[in-house]
């Protein structure tokens, strides 16, 4: 090998280890089987105790001719208690929000199963996806309750079927929902300057970045 060749091939070579360096090792390997039984339980176990508790906290139907009442109670497993209307409808939104977090959870755990390419990298995304969608859902309720509802509307003027299918899709489409957001926040405040070390993201980035492209 002469050493202009030998040389082209160390600056290759050079060009490859840093972006391993920036990733490191830590969950590159693939999921074993207690793992996946394990993450697998831990999701079907949540969406049997969020579709319980939509159930448990799904307001009651109220006669047409009867006024709807502003408390009313709840039994949740062993325990009864009451609550508000604005209180359940609250509870209602999050539990949606988290259910939608776990249908797509759930749609891309199997596909990454199926193809034999589930990474240890991954499961921290599974456990929070949840979370993720609870937060988003109440986010995005506050931000229609607010700014297309008037302060003196009641929980009778509203739709719990149309916030919980919202905050539904919110968490199962968590990415489109935070650039939905941006954008709404780029129009009301003033985009904050970049520093010096920033760095555009590309579409090919984009795509590494989430776990979404499993179809």
């Amino acid at each position: 090998m002469s050493e202009e060749t030998k040389t082209t091939t160390e600056v290759k070579g050079e060009r490859k280890e840093p972006a391993a360096q920036e990733r490191g090792q830590a969950g590159a390997s693939p999921v074993g089987p207690v793992g996946i039984v394990l993450i697998t339980v831990y999701l079907i176990l949540s969406s049997i105790l969020l579709l319980y508790g939509l159930v448990q906290f799904w307001p009651p139907p109220i006669p047409a001719k009867e006024s709807a009442p502003t408390t009313s109670p709840v039994t949740f497993f062993l325990w009864t208690f009451s609550i508000s209307d604005e209180v359940r409808l609250f509870l209602i939104v999050a539990l949606s929000g988290a259910l939608g977090g776990l249908v797509h959870a759930l749609r891309s755990l199997y596909w990454y199963v199926g193809n034999r390419a589930l990474m240890r990298s991954w499961l921290a995304m599974y456990i929070l996806l949840p979370f993720v969608g609870t937060t988003l859902g109440l986010v995005f309720y506050l931000v229609i309750r607010g700014g297309f509802f008037s302060p003196q509307a009641t929980v009778e003027q509203t739709s719990p079927f149309g916030f919980a299918a919202l905050a539904g899709l919110v968490g199962m489409f968590s990415e489109q929902a935070v650039l939905k957001l941006k954008q709404v926040a780029e129009t009301l405040l003033i985009e904050a300057p970049k520093g010096e070390d920033a760095k555009p993201q590309k579409k090919g980035e984009e795509s590494a970045s989430g776990n979404e492209d499993e179809e």
